[in-house]
């Protein structure tokens, strides 16, 4: 099975999800880590940022997944070679192209104006043009479910037609998320009983739209007589959203279909955290698989009963990097921060103390909105804090921020800490806000000691809200860092003073820096 990402296309066509060119960037390197077949980047034909997005992937080598152009048919009375959209599609260099085209007599008829017969030359031309230009062409069915129910000799022509032109896969859509998981099975039963009697040999894909809540169990549905589902992580989209590929891709694995991001499921979790992380959002608490509810129990028999080994889970959490919460219990989380122990060089096991001691800090930290899930750094420096006793590298002992102007902002930062033993001051005065004063100070600080920090980078900055109370909530600031804009790293900072959750999460992402990189640690275990 094929697992084909559109979080950064349809995905940001969600209300709530917006993405610059550098977060859909790191997140497409995310999902080809974790293995994703294809990677519909967006679409160039719509607005410059995404066709920014298709340069800057280009700079990057990745290691499984196919970058995809989206795009439409062409227009009406323009020559596919002309038409802009699919110029655009050619000039965004992947090296698959997807496009959708109508197949629902409704549309055709009312939103393009076109002839029944038009269309089926509209779809021809389009895929071929594409095709003439050695590209993989995936052939999105568009209302294709809607328009079967109402016109099935039609619908299927326009298969045909996307087939005849040279398609590599067509994709079967219920745009509009309203059929039902018998209607998939049935109506994807006489596509390939067309397919047959017409010798048609080619690949289908499954898009569900999820506007019912089917469209996971649409997707699953179809599982068998497909070889692609699209989908998006967290289920984002249009409307009510897309097939979600976090419940999705666990599913296929729990019925033995096979797809080559399998192996990476532990890793689902952190995948589904980044995007709301990028986005800026707070997580889904109780989405399956995923969620931080999605393994809770909290009180009475099923306490009693996870506790003695019996489940009340369909599967362990630990598949798809997620863990169990026992509410008001030390019972769940211990196996995490062994393995996080273990990976950075302490050998511990559950009944070491400080295990349940770091386990206790993680908690309260999530407790306060910190949510560290998949932040490398985070794990990082609290194992170095609970296994090796490392103090802070950076302790500021005070700092202050004045911020003054009317239509334009100055901005002053004064610092003092102590720094390898030795006491550091410094103030930094910047054309712009508070925070951007109180970065700079601290690195102009580090400088006085370390002339190479100018090397270290600050390079995404967020800011969300933590804990929702009014004026007075505490909030969530996430930062992240690069070196000569290659390794990076992420550190959040929570209080529901800005100035100081976002002092906390610069200062972090320093010492990640001096500790784990530079190696300013002594690793003397305690």
């Amino acid at each position: 099975m094929e697992i084909y990402d559109t979080t950064l296309r349809d995905g940001t066509q969600s209300p709530d999800l917006n993405l610059s060119v550098k977060d859909k960037i790191d997140f497409a390197l995310a999902l080809d880590k974790f293995g994703v077949d294809y990677i519909e980047l967006g679409w160039p034909g719509s607005n410059p940022k995404d066709m920014e997005a298709f340069d800057e992937i280009a700079k990057h080598k990745l290691t499984h997944a196919r970058i995809c152009a989206f795009g439409a048919t062409r227009r009406k009375n323009v020559k596919a070679e002309e038409d802009s959209n699919l110029k655009a599609v050619l000039d965004a260099k992947a090296p698959v192209a997807a496009i959708f085209g109508k197949t629902w007599l409704l549309h055709v008829e009312r939103q393009l104006g076109l002839k029944a017969e038009e269309n089926l030359d509209v779809i021809y031309e389009s895929v071929k043009f594409l095709k003439e230009h050695d590209l993989e062409v995936i052939y999105d069915a568009e209302h294709f479910f809607d328009g079967f129910k109402d016109n099935e000799e039609y619908a299927l022509s326009c298969l045909k037609k996307a087939c005849e032109a040279g398609a590599d896969c067509l994709v079967l859509c219920d745009t509009n998320g309203g059929s039902f998981p018998w209607e998939i099975k049935i109506i994807m039963g006489e596509v390939k009983e067309y397919l047959r009697e017409n010798k048609i040999n080619i690949e289908l894909g499954i898009h569900c739209h999820n506007d019912r809540e089917f469209g996971v169990a649409n997707s699953l549905v179809a599982a068998g007589d497909v070889q692609q589902i699209q989908g998006t992580v967290n289920g984002f989209g249009e409307r009510t959203g897309n097939a979600n590929l976090c419940s999705i891709m666990p599913a296929l694995a729990e019925i033995n279909i096979d797809f080559y991001a399998a192996k990476n499921l532990k890793n689902l979790t952190s995948l589904s955290r980044l995007l709301y992380t990028l986005g800026n959002m707070m997580p889904l608490k109780h989405q399956p698989y995923v969620g931080k509810n999605a393994f809770s129990h909290k009180g009475g028999i099923h306490v009693d009963a996870v506790s003695k080994g019996a489940s009340y889970e369909f599967i362990n959490p630990e598949e798809v990097g997620n863990i169990r919460n026992i509410v008001l219990s030390d019972l769940s989380g211990k196996a995490n921060v062994v393995e996080i122990a273990r990976k950075f060089g302490y050998t511990v096991d559950k009944r070491d103390a400080r295990v349940e001691k770091m386990l206790g800090k993680i908690k309260e930290m999530e407790k306060l909105g910190y949510d560290i899930s998949g932040l490398e750094a985070e794990h990082y420096l609290l194992a170095q804090q609970f296994f090796n006793g490392t103090k802070d590298f950076i302790d500021i002992d005070f700092f202050e921020v004045r911020s003054f102007g009317r239509k334009s902002t100055k901005s002053d930062c004064f610092i003092k800490a102590e720094i390898e033993g030795d006491v550091v001051e410094h103030e930094t005065s910047v054309s712009g806000g508070p925070v951007d004063a109180l970065y700079h100070a601290l690195q102009d600080m580090l400088k006085k000691k370390y002339s190479y920090i100018d090397k270290v980078k600050l390079v995404n900055y967020k800011v969300r809200i933590a804990d929702q109370k009014g004026v007075s909530s505490s909030v969530r600031v996430y930062v992240e860092f690069s070196i000569n804009g290659k390794r990076e790293w992420s550190t959040v900072g929570v209080n529901n003073n800005i100035l100081i959750a976002s002092l906390e999460a610069v200062k972090k992402g320093f010492e990640y820096y001096f500790l784990r990189i530079e190696n300013k640690v002594k690793r003397d275990v305690i």
